[in-house]
């Protein structure tokens, strides 16, 4: 498990710089556990007696409405940490979790970070952080609602779903139901269906799970001027560093052409 757990910790926000011997002792204390399509990981008002790294796949958090509706809080992917601030904060879980897809998770038990955190406060530190981010996104994410179209919403979900591709442009498998990413971002899975094909003036064609960009700089350019995010808040093109000749999409281009 260490193998392959520790690099990515130490590579998290959360657990960036904490010696080898700190990891060994969180790793030897957790549970990495699989978790098929579907499976729940935790429930809303479940005692936090833990918290997730997640290793591999991707996490649907959401909450339920009185009237059973279910709101989609997050999807989180590989890396990402959830759960933590309900552990700090001695509460229950603020929302369910469910594996979007198959997904490994590493489970940390409260008591042991907790423990853990007496001796090194700065993992209070690291929880506010981590915290922070999480709140910065949820107002990105209403900033975008407020002033995006329905397409440069789209479009910029499909910029940082290809944020990691080298090149003008490409193709890539959506991770997970498309049902899932017109709930995150609001929206019916009908009206992100149109809103994918609105987007084919600007490149993108869809074929089922398939979506292909033919140029990231013509999206983003169409997308991020109607975003506020500094470069370091977007895993996708980002108006201001590419207007600035430091996109990481573009700056992958000139690399490669």
């Amino acid at each position: 498990m260490a193998e392959i757990a520790t690099p990515i910790l130490s590579a998290l926000p959360f657990f960036k710089g904490m010696s080898d011997t700190e990891l060994s002792a969180i790793l030897q204390s957790s549970i990495l556990k699989d978790y098929a399509k579907g499976k729940t990981v935790l429930h809303q008002g479940d005692r936090a007696e833990r918290f997730f790294a997640i290793i591999s796949g991707w996490v649907k958090l959401f909450r339920m409405t009185d009237q059973g509706e279910e709101s989609v809080v997050a999807l989180f992917t590989r890396g990402d940490v959830f759960g933590e601030a309900a552990v700090f904060g001695n509460t229950g879980y603020p929302f369910s979790a469910v594996a979007a897809e198959e997904s490994r998770i590493l489970e940390i038990p409260a008591a042991f970070i907790k423990e853990h955190a007496k001796a090194h406060p700065e993992l209070l530190t690291r929880m506010m952080a981590s915290m922070s981010r999480e709140m910065h996104k949820l107002q990105m994410e209403n900033e975008h609602m407020a002033i995006m179209s329905t397409p440069q919403r789209a479009g910029c979900l499909l910029l940082q779903l290809s944020s990691g591709m080298i090149g003008k442009g490409g193709t890539f498998s959506f991770p997970y139901d498309k049902s899932l990413a017109a709930a995150r971002l609001g929206m019916q899975t009908e009206t992100f269906s149109r809103a994918l094909a609105q987007l084919k003036p600007f490149g993108v064609t869809v074929k089922g799970p398939e979506i292909t960009i033919d140029n990231f700089q013509r999206l983003a350019d169409y997308c991020c001027g109607h975003c506020s995010a500094e470069l370091d808040d977007c895993q996708g093109a980002k108006r201001k560093s590419c207007c600035e000749g430091a996109c990481p999409v573009k700056a992958k281009t000139r690399a490669n052409s």
